[in-house]
């Protein structure tokens, strides 16, 4: 299949060079539509074609051309987009638009300071770097390539808020501009230390340091007159120290005798998620999760204080699971990149963390470097670049389409993104947040040959009552019992499969694998229906594969005509947000006969 003209398709696909006010204006309306805060009206359902969309936005009329994807997804072409009042075109700004929403005033004040910081940031980010091309991007992998997608979160009207950076720490920590910065460090009571390290402190700063940083950092102990016996050490991102210690929670510092040991050891950079860093002096060692005090996107950057000191733990479960069975070597190949240490102060250590202002805000995770799980020849490329287009007008996947085939890379690398994340929900029941951001796949010269996953500590999930008998619960050590007691839904542990579906369904496949849907129809003409036709087979010829697994593919109910997904926006407009959700038409559902639903046929259920 050909990469279309992008001259003679002008007309049938949306300017890629939007604004940035365009840009948040269209992700914001897309997502009023998706998640059914305002309805689609007029609109032919049973197309999957650009026509005419009409909605209104409270007292306001739109009217933009746009299609209905697949889950409901909504794609709009901005340069269209015309409001109106009583019949008549009218100028609407964001705040206009905003107030017309659900929610209180509050509510609305929030949602635009963070739609007008989103904007502010990817204006001065795009200034910034207009000179820096885009073009060596298919040269990179791993950690270049993932701090080199400056793209953002592609359904989020939020996408960049970064709320918490003033303008000069914009520049400083963001993954577009960073030139890199040395960690801050601090002394922690050791009563008041969670520590969850694979070596005595002494062996493990060394290992992770060096022995000339270890030293200085043993001597910074000496200059501010505490014993090592007493105190843990524990690096901070230096923004989260800044405002900690000038902040609100600045005397609470110092009623835990929290020490200020200053910055040292290597030079570290942003990844595109801003608060897991890369080691810019020895990229062989670990990446580095930090706590970092900012909103972006859906949520505050700080680090779930339970899901701390259990990321060990976590990833040893997965690991065992991954050795027991050799299909994920084999049949699924999965590669983790696992979270082998971390340090956080808690008020009570060994319990789960109580409601400690300091928790989850003076923490830190170790996790494996990308270079330690990639074999000689191997590159690791984050799925999130796999839907990207290049400044010249092609997708960045082209040069491997054009070298293999469309449609023999596209089902090669469907296998290696689906079948590794399905095979651990099916066969063990263990449900892994397998976003964009998360995934990344093992390519030898643009052939997928492996999933890569990350960031386990606080997106993994089980249900006692659909783990299979080989796979015993994850151990959680000293706070097993703090978990066994608390209600189902709340941390690791779901109330049943269909949580574990949601999470899967959720971050592989609506807001994931749908967005490289979106780039092969605009790119090369290859329908979404065929799209899904493509994932549904895959799932088919799994379950044929498996007949043991049948009961428990049954349970899971991944067919059926509609599924729940997160409502991302609607959480920003309710005055107790929790965790909403929404249901959408499934374009993996099959109709009684046996044959697959075309997506369309429920989107008027969904949307009128």
């Amino acid at each position: 299949m050909a990469l279309r003209n992008p001259v003679a398709e002008a007309a049938l696909t949306p300017v890629r060079s939007e604004s940035p006010r365009q840009r948040v204006l269209r992700q914001l309306l897309e997502a009023l539509l998706f998640e059914g805060i305002t309805p689609c009206c007029n609109t032919d359902f049973r197309s999957e074609g650009w026509q005419c969309l009409n909605f209104p936005v409270g007292t306001f009329q739109a009217r933009c051309r746009g299609r209905v994807r697949g889950f409901s997804r909504v794609r709009l072409d901005i340069d269209t987009l015309s409001f109106y009042r009583n019949e008549r075109p009218v100028t609407v700004d964001l705040p206009a638009l905003i107030h017309e929403l659900p929610g209180s005033r509050s509510q609305h004040q929030i949602l635009l300071k963070e739609l007008a910081a989103t904007l502010a940031n990817e204006e001065q980010l795009r200034n910034s770097h207009q000179t820096r091309s885009l073009h060596s991007r298919r040269s990179l992998h791993g950690e270049a390539l993932d701090r080199a997608i400056h793209e953002g979160h592609p359904y989020h009207p939020c996408f960049k808020s970064r709320l918490g950076f003033g303008a000069d720490d914009l520049m400083r920590y963001s993954p577009e501009t960073s030139p890199g910065f040395r960690l801050y460090w601090v002394a922690v009571p050791r009563h008041y230390l969670d520590s969850q390290l694979p070596a005595p402190d002494l062996a493990f700063w060394q290992a992770e340091l060096g022995e000339e940083p270890a030293f200085l950092l043993r001597a910074a102990f000496h200059r501010v007159g505490i014993d090592w016996q007493a105190y843990g050490a524990v690096p901070m991102h230096p923004w989260q120290w800044q405002h900690l210690s000038t902040g609100p929670l600045a005397e609470q510092l110092g009623d835990f005798d929290i020490r200020d040991l200053g910055p040292l050891g290597d030079r570290y950079q942003p990844s595109q998620s801003l608060r897991s860093l890369f080691n810019m002096n020895r990229p062989e060692k670990a990446c580095l999760k930090l706590p970092l005090g900012i909103h972006n996107t859906s949520s505050r950057r700080h680090l779930e204080p339970h899901s701390v000191p259990s990321a060990p733990a976590i990833s040893r479960w997965l690991e065992a699971i991954i050795e027991s069975d050799p299909r994920l070597s084999r049949d699924y190949p999965l590669r983790l990149l696992p979270e082998y240490a971390s340090l956080s102060f808690s008020a009570q250590p060994g319990t789960l963390p109580g409601q400690h202002p300091l928790e989850g805000e003076l923490a830190a995770i170790w996790r494996t470097s990308l270079s330690s799980r990639l074999h000689e020849g191997e590159q690791a490329v984050p799925l999130n670049a796999l839907f990207q287009w290049q400044p010249d007008g092609q997708p960045f996947i082209e040069p491997w389409v054009e070298r293999y085939g469309f449609e023999p890379w596209l089902n090669a690398t469907l296998s290696a993104l689906i079948l590794p994340v399905w095979h651990m929900l099916v066969a063990h029941g263990a449900g892994l947040e397998a976003h964009a951001q998360n995934s990344l796949l093992v390519m030898r010269d643009g052939w997928p040959n492996a999933l890569l996953l990350r960031d386990f500590h606080d997106s993994v999930e089980y249900a006692r009552n659909y783990l299979p008998s080989t796979t015993p619960e994850p151990d959680l050590g000293e706070r097993q019992a703090g978990y066994d007691q608390a209600p189902d839904d709340l941390y690791y542990r779901m109330t049943g499969p269909e949580a574990l579906r949601e999470l899967a369904v959720d971050t592989l496949f609506i807001y994931n694998l749908s967005e490289l849907a979106l780039l092969l129809e605009d790119a090369y003409g290859f329908s979404e229906t065929r799209f899904w036709a493509c994932v549904r087979k895959l799932l088919d010829q799994y379950t044929q594969q498996h007949p043991d697994l049948q009961h428990r593919l049954a349970q899971l109910g991944w067919n059926q005509p509609r599924l729940k997904t997160e409502s991302l926006l609607t959480q920003k407009l309710q005055p107790d947000p929790g965790n909403l959700s929404h249901w959408v038409p499934n374009p993996l559902a099959i109709n009684p006969t046996g044959s697959s639903v075309p997506f369309t046929d429920h989107q008027q259920a969904r949307l009128s």
